[in-house]
């Protein structure tokens, strides 16, 4: 696809977006949440930003269904999946009892990283922090899941982080992408907690700290 073609799929996107927003507003909810059963993940990722976007205005029922369906505790529910990686960027703290039950419905650690991630973001990840430590390091999943790894736990406030994000960048387990994405991760953290730049530096040297972050 050429640069013209993406950037008229974008707006093509954008305009459905606010389309749906601006016409339906949160009544946009049930149509949403069909979508999301949808096989394309296109379709899947215009819902999930309409309901975004919708933000408090439909947090409360997402945070209904989500709890509805932990107690149902359907295994490896992606619809549930989606919903509470949105919990997690919309802030919903009151859904974390629910998204820590909802880990013991998914038995491949692709989607236990995004519950991960789900609850960093919420301020309730930290417990997992020595797992994710060892899944980025030493764990032969890092070879497939370690920018996922790397992400979840760039939203954790632990200063160690940085130490572990620097190993993974130098060691030689990860290269193109993967290895800008675990940059960026390191780069996220910094942006989010300024105060963690002194530690990268003390790690690195202030001649190289560029080479570790985007």
């Amino acid at each position: 696809m050429n640069e013209n073609s993406e950037n008229f799929e974008n707006r093509e996107r954008e305009e459905l977006i606010e389309r749906i927003i601006n016409e339906k507003g949160p009544d946009a909810f049930d149509d949403m949440l069909k979508l999301l059963d949808d096989e394309d993940e296109n379709v899947k990722e215009i819902a999930t930003e309409v309901l975004y976007r919708l933000g408090d205005s439909v947090r409360p029922k997402i945070e209904e269904y989500v709890k509805k369906e932990v107690l149902r505790g359907e295994k490896n529910n992606m619809k549930l999946l989606y919903l509470i990686d949105l919990l997690g960027d919309m802030g919903a703290k009151n859904s974390v009892k629910d998204i820590l039950k909802a880990l013991e419905l998914y038995d491949f650690e692709e989607a236990q990283i995004v519950i991960y991630e789900a609850l960093a973001k919420l301020g309730a990840g930290e417990q997992f922090y020595p797992l994710l430590r060892y899944m980025l390091l030493e764990g032969e999943e890092r070879f497939a899941l370690g920018p996922q790894i790397a992400i979840a736990m760039s939203y954790l406030d632990i200063p160690e982080i940085i130490h572990d994000l620097v190993q993974a960048i130098d060691s030689s387990d990860f290269s193109g992408e993967d290895l800008e994405t675990i940059k960026q991760a390191l780069s996220n953290v910094i942006n989010t907690r300024p105060s963690y730049k002194e530690i990268l530096i003390t790690l690195v040297g202030e001649e190289n700290f560029e080479k570790y972050v985007l």
